[in-house]
């Protein structure tokens, strides 16, 4: 049976129908005016008879529900009178995936959460090892290469919450660069960790146009109550989806870059690619130029300059200019 998300919503009012102990053995009028009450739709009468053939199906395909029509009330009922399809057992299959899942997160760790996080994670795992105990917990699978003790990190639940709640925050800004301390405003987005560090995205006041922050770098945050200025997405997915790292450089719009790979790292570049954009073209003797599709940003330039001699950017020629100028 293919489950879709407005037919289940049918099986779950029908469910709490046939489960009501104040108007029990509902009619099917009854369920047709209780989906037009709840999802403003009056099925017909072949959609409900379909949908209860559906949810007496055997699983997989449907709920075994024990689905029954009294002549007597002229009404359906369950012939188990406990029965219901929110409280299906999981397959064996189910299991071990949640297993595996709570195995990874417990692999992982909670150093890349927030406390809030780390705490609902924590009573995850306290459930699971009381239902699932396992011979060879401290045996650990994954193992990341994030530090401990990052700074900023403590005020991972303020921003997160701005940036769900779309509340525009203030904070000092510490520039590694200019050296100096600025009072900034900042309408949030969305927080991105790349390379091991957070950072925050947002509209800030101060530039008139999206920024990012370190999270090292952003001292005593603060929600304000004033109005939020919206970004729009096509503005968003722009300066956050066609973008290797986090710092594009100023003045620089998405443009075609190209790359020139020695043998000796090609294969490395062909496993993981730069940009999902990348596009690459191999010749006979092992070297091959890659192109991408993305706005240049600081963390573009350091990565092509990290290999050294074997790599060469052939194109934009400013960029070319730029990895060279070490």
């Amino acid at each position: 049976m293919s489950l879709s998300k407005s037919a289940y919503r049918r099986y779950k009012i029908i469910d709490s129908l046939i489960r009501s102990t104040i108007k029990p053995y509902p009619s099917m009028i009854d369920i047709q005016e209780a989906c037009l009450d709840k999802l403003d739709f009056f099925p017909p009468v072949v959609t409900i008879e379909k949908d209860i053939r559906n949810m007496k199906e055997p699983k997989p395909d449907g709920f075994d529900a024990p689905i029954k029509y009294c002549r007597q009330n002229r009404g359906y009922y369950y012939t188990n009178p406990n029965f219901s399809i929110n409280s299906v057992g999981l397959t064996d299959l189910d299991i071990e995936s949640i297993k595996e899942s709570i195995e990874l997160l417990q692999n992982i760790g909670g150093s890349r959460v927030s406390i809030r996080f780390k705490q609902a994670i924590d009573k995850i795992l306290t459930t699971f090892q009381e239902e699932f105990p396992k011979n060879d917990t401290n045996r650990k699978l994954i193992q990341t290469d994030y530090v401990n003790g990052s700074r900023g990190f403590k005020n991972f639940d303020v921003l997160f919450s701005a940036c769900k709640d779309k509340n525009p925050i203030s904070f000092v800004h510490y520039s590694f660069q200019k050296r100096e301390y600025k009072a900034v405003i900042v309408h949030p987005i969305l927080l991105k960790e790349f390379d091991n560090r957070w950072y925050l995205i947002g509209f800030s006041e101060y530039h008139n146009s999206l920024r990012t922050f370190g999270f090292d770098r952003i001292y005593e945050p603060i929600t304000l109550k004033r109005k939020y200025t919206t970004t729009t997405q096509t503005d968003i997915d722009l300066y956050c989806n066609d973008i290797y790292g986090v710092y594009p450089y100023e003045n620089q719009s998405k443009q075609k870059v190209v790359y020139r790979t020695t043998p000796l790292i090609t294969n490395y570049f062909e496993s993981y690619p730069i940009h999902e954009s990348q596009k690459a073209k191999k010749n006979q003797y092992g070297f091959c130029d890659f192109s991408i599709e993305v706005v240049p940003s600081v963390e573009l330039v350091r990565e092509l300059r990290s290999y050294g001699k074997e790599i060469k950017v052939l194109s934009p020629e400013w960029l070319v200019k730029e990895v060279k100028n070490n």
